[in-house]
């Protein structure tokens, strides 16, 4: 493993999240235009919410070129010490806010790998993460993870004025987070997302179980976040 993986893999332990410079940027622009393809949107005015394409991956291989590359085998070996598999794939569409929220909180750790095709900024709708949420062991389960989520009643602040790490991206950067770890949007208008997510290999039954859920929720239950 290089060192800049060694790195993007300790961040994920301590804070929950990483960006990866350019690390999509050579295939980019054929991202660009699978996205196009892929989703079939019609032309004229831009869509009210959000536009999901589950299971992206079976449509778009220069999606899986992401998803197979070195530096995430790398990054994911190093996180679940074993081997991974993708869960789960879509491209979106996002228009507005996102809410404050772990893509729910699970004892078996989920990697969710996202880039955009625009670049987006605190005022465009970058992500945001409060470093070390993702960790059980750091007191954010119960009552903190509530005040944050209930952040007008509970804090008296804006969803985009809770101190959090904006994390700007260009087009061919690769934001990676545990899915554990709060994050939101704010401020954003339109904007073409892509991202998968993995995780180790199942081998006791708690894994399985919350490997079963995860799939579940993404895919039946309609929770789908934007991050």
């Amino acid at each position: 493993m290089s060192a800049l993986e060694d790195e993007v893999a300790q961040q994920l332990r301590v804070f929950g999240f990483a960006r990866v410079p350019q690390a999509a940027a050579a295939v980019i622009d054929d991202l660009g235009r699978a996205f196009d393809r892929v989703m079939d949107l019609p032309a004229g005015d831009a869509p009210a919410e959000r536009v999901t394409k589950f299971d992206a991956l079976t449509e778009m291989p220069e999606l899986g070129l992401i998803a197979e590359s070195e530096w995430v085998r790398a990054v994911c070996g190093a996180l679940f010490e074993r081997k991974f598999q993708v869960i789960a794939s879509d491209a979106n569409l996002l228009v507005g806010d996102s809410y404050w929220h772990s893509d729910g909180f699970y004892d078996t750790p989920f990697l969710r790998f996202v880039l955009y095709l625009e670049a987006t900024t605190h005022d465009t709708g970058a992500l945001r993460f409060l470093p070390g949420s993702h960790r059980a062991d750091n007191g954010w389960l119960g009552d903190p993870t509530r005040h944050v989520i209930r952040h007008r009643e509970d804090l008296g602040l804006e969803g985009g004025g809770v101190p959090g790490v904006v994390v700007e991206s260009q087009p061919g950067d690769v934001i990676v987070f545990d899915t554990n770890v709060l994050h939101s949007a704010w401020h954003g208008s339109m904007r073409r997302q892509l991202a998968f997510n993995c995780v180790g290999e199942p081998v006791t039954e708690t894994e399985q179980r919350d490997t079963r859920r995860y799939f579940l929720n993404r895919y039946v239950s309609g929770s789908v976040p934007i991050g």
